[in-house]
């Protein structure tokens, strides 16, 4: 069993004396070196929503399963904040802001953090109050993200046009402690060539593994980036060559630590393991009906939550709740113990 999964799926084991608590790099080193990529990363939908925006750019939940999402393009009156609850059959909206919000996180406390259109993070407490706590100016901000340990990671550039990037261009992420002081700063590789070229989504995995959506161009052509807090390239993920294009726009993690990326390009779900070998790649319009995924969070239980954009002849986006299969969810001794728990 590993520590995420004993967390995420065990609950009812208060504690490792009877059991085995391993880290998910020892049973990698048992597994045989190379696994078939399945077709199939979602077994199910369980329900799907529909929102009152256009699409659906950001998708965030709480432990407490309040959902966060959020609407913005270019800074415009139609942009939206929404904080929400899933009911049965209709998305409770409990909160709604007028705001240019490129990107949203949740700290330990529960606080939502904000990228505006400006260069700066605001928090918004319990009470509704909105502080400015960040200001990266002169760079520019892209991206937000918190990690399991309170630290703020954040994706910057320098003013001008972002594309194309040139050698005096300044691309970096940084990571930030719980008190907003710079504490690590991750811009080249060790052979001194730039790590990101646009930091556009950032995510972390139970090691602390950055894993950054790293645009091309306009166009959102890009690839995923993953690098340790030192500044290792562990990977680098550039699609399937015989797709053509790759366009991630969401990404999350699971219990196990494998990556699930959302292609907008070719309406399809992308799950690699922390090595980046593909281990599932699935059409989710053709075989789900599921058209235009931009966003992706796992809620308390365990469903993968998907944030779409409006489909043919429809005004507004969608989010979709559905179940991934267990052996890209979970590691296959945790699938074992749970199937084993299910008997008991």
């Amino acid at each position: 069993m590993c520590n995420s999964c004993k967390i995420t799926v065990h609950q009812g084991l208060q504690s490792a004396q009877d059991h085995d608590v391993v880290s998910i790099q020892d049973i990698s080193k048992l597994s045989p070196g190379s696994q078939e990529v399945t077709s199939v990363v979602i077994s199910s939908i369980f329900n799907s929503y529909n929102t009152m925006l256009p699409v659906v750019h950001t998708l965030l939940c709480s432990d407490d399963d309040l959902l966060y999402f959020t609407y913005c393009r270019v800074p415009s009156e139609g942009n939206q904040f929404v904080k929400g609850k899933l009911l049965k059959s209709s998305i409770k909206i409990l909160q709604s802001l007028k705001r240019n919000i490129f990107d949203i996180a949740i700290n330990k406390d529960g606080e939502i953090l904000l990228k505006e259109y400006d260069n700066t993070i605001k928090i918004l407490s319990s009470s509704g109050e909105v502080d400015t706590v960040l200001d990266t100016s002169p760079m520019m901000l892209l991206a937000i993200h918190v990690n399991k340990d309170n630290e703020l990671i954040v994706g910057l550039r320098e003013q001008g046009p972002p594309f194309p990037v040139q050698n005096f261009s300044v691309r970096q992420v940084i990571i930030f402690g719980s008190d907003y002081q710079r504490k690590v700063t991750l811009e080249f590789d060790k052979k001194g060539n730039k790590l990101f070229s646009y930091a556009f989504r950032i995510r972390t995995d139970s090691r602390n593994i950055v894993y950054v959506i790293d645009g091309f161009d306009v166009d959102n052509n890009g690839r995923i980036v993953a690098v340790d807090r030192n500044g290792r390239l562990k990977f680098t993920y550039d699609g399937q060559k015989d797709l053509g294009t790759f366009k991630p726009e969401g990404i999350t993690i699971t219990p196990s630590d494998n990556i699930v990326v959302a292609d907008l390009a070719n309406d399809s779900l992308h799950v690699m393991n922390s090595k980046g070998d593909l281990l599932g790649l699935q059409f989710i319009f053709k075989d789900l009906g599921i058209t235009r995924p931009y966003s992706l969070c796992f809620d308390s239980e365990g469903y993968l939550l998907i944030g779409c954009a409006y489909g043919e002849n429809e005004a507004y986006g969608k989010i979709h709740v559905v179940k991934m299969v267990d052996s890209l969810m979970y590691l296959v001794i945790c699938i074992a113990i749970k199937a084993l728990l299910h008997l008991l």
